[in-house]
C-alpha cells in the first residue's frame, strides 16, 4: 500500500469518527445548557482540551514545539476564532434554536470556503459550484423555516444567526491551519486552543460581571455530567484533534465532504427523541446535503 493510500485510509477513519462525535454534539450541548451557561461550559471544555493538547504536543514533539516561532498574534487570532468565537456563538445560538437546524447551518462550511476563495483570488467559481451554492442555500431556507417564513424573525432567527456566525469562525480557524505548513495538526491544535482559551476567559469575565453568566453549582453539573463528559472530552478533545488530522490527510475539501454527514446523525437523534421533522424540512436537508456532496466531488475531481 502506497503512503498516499495509507493517508487516505487514516484520513477517512478520522473523519468517520468526527461525523459520529459532531453529530451528537449539539443535542448534548442543548441538554447541558439547561444547567450550565455557555460561557462557563465553553471555558471548561476548551480549558481541559488545551491541557490535553499541550501535554500531547510536549510528549510527541518536545518542548521546542511549544514555541510560536514569531506567530503569536496570528495563532492567537485563529485560536480566538476557532475556540472563543465558535464555542460561545454556537452555544448561545443553540439555546434559541433546535440542534438539528444548527447542525445543518454548520454544514455550510464548504460553501463558505468556496466564497472565501472567490474573494481572495478574485476568480469566480465555475457554474456548477455556483449552482450548488444556490441549491444549498435554498434547501437551508426550507430547513430553517419548515415552510413557515415567519421563523425568519424572532428567537429562531437570532439563534440561527448566532450558529451561522459560529460557522464563520470555524471556517476561519480551519483555513488558518493552512498558513502553518511546517506545523503538525497536533501543534496547530494545541497552540491555537491554549491561546484561544484566554479570549474565552476574557469573555467569561465580562459576561459574569454583567450578570449574563454565573458559575454552575455542583449539583447542576452532576445532573448533566454525561453530557459534560461527552462535550469536554469526546467533542472538544478527540473531535477537534481528529478533524485537524483528517484535514491534514485528506485536505479541506475531502474532509468537508465527510463533515457534511454530521447533520444526518443529529437528525436521527432528534427522531429517536420523538421529534418528527416536517416533510419540507427533510426535503430541504436533503437538498443541502446533495448540493454540498455534489460540489465537493466536483471540486475534488479538479484537483
Amino acid at each position: 500500500m502506497t503512503p498516499a493510500h495509507k493517508d487516505h485510509r487514516r484520513g477517512t477513519l478520522y473523519m468517520l469518527l468526527v461525523v459520529a462525535i459532531w453529530g451528537g454534539f449539539l443535542p448534548a450541548g442543548k441538554s447541558a445548557l439547561e444547567m450550565v451557561d455557555p460561557y462557563w461550559l465553553t471555558a471548561m471544555r476548551f480549558g481541559t482540551a488545551a491541557l490535553v493538547f499541550l501535554g500531547l504536543l510536549r510528549v510527541q514533539e518536545g518542548r521546542a514545539a511549544l514555541r510560536t516561532e514569531g506567530h503569536l498574534p496570528k495563532i492567537a487570532l485563529f485560536g480566538a476564532c476557532g475556540f472563543a468565537g465558535f464555542g460561545l456563538c454556537v452555544f448561545e445560538g443553540i439555546r434559541l434554536t433546535r440542534p438539528e437546524i444548527g447542525a445543518m447551518i454548520l454544514a455550510l462550511g464548504p460553501i463558505q470556503v468556496a466564497l472565501f476563495q472567490w474573494w481572495r483570488t478574485r476568480h469566480r467559481p465555475d457554474t456548477f459550484t455556483l449552482g450548488a451554492i444556490g441549491i444549498a442555500l435554498a434547501g437551508e431556507l426550507f430547513v430553517i423555516t419548515s415552510g413557515d417564513f415567519a421563523r425568519l424573525t424572532g428567537g429562531d432567527a437570532l439563534g440561527n444567526g448566532l450558529v451561522f456566525l459560529a460557522s464563520l469562525f470555524w471556517t476561519a480557524y480551519t483555513l488558518g491551519g493552512q498558513q502553518f505548513p511546517g506545523w503538525s495538526p497536533v501543534r496547530y491544535t494545541a497552540l491555537s486552543c491554549s491561546l484561544g482559551w484566554f479570549a474565552i476567559v476574557a469573555a467569561l469575565g465580562i459576561a459574569t460581571l454583567a450578570g449574563h453568566a454565573r458559575p454552575p453549582q455542583l449539583q447542576e453539573m452532576i445532573a448533566v455530567w454525561p453530557q459534560l463528559a461527552f462535550i469536554i472530552f469526546c467533542v472538544s478533545v478527540f473531535g477537534i484533534l481528529f478533524w485537524n488530522l483528517g484535514v491534514a490527510k485528506l485536505g479541506p475539501l475531502n474532509a468537508g465532504l465527510f463533515a457534511n454527514f454530521a447533520p444526518v446523525i443529529t437528525y436521527l437523534i432528534a427522531i429517536a427523541q420523538g421529534r418528527r421533522p416536517a416533510a419540507v424540512e427533510l426535503a430541504g436537508a436533503a437538498l443541502v446535503l446533495l448540493a454540498l456532496i455534489a460540489n465537493n466531488r466536483h471540486q475534488s475531481s479538479k484537483v
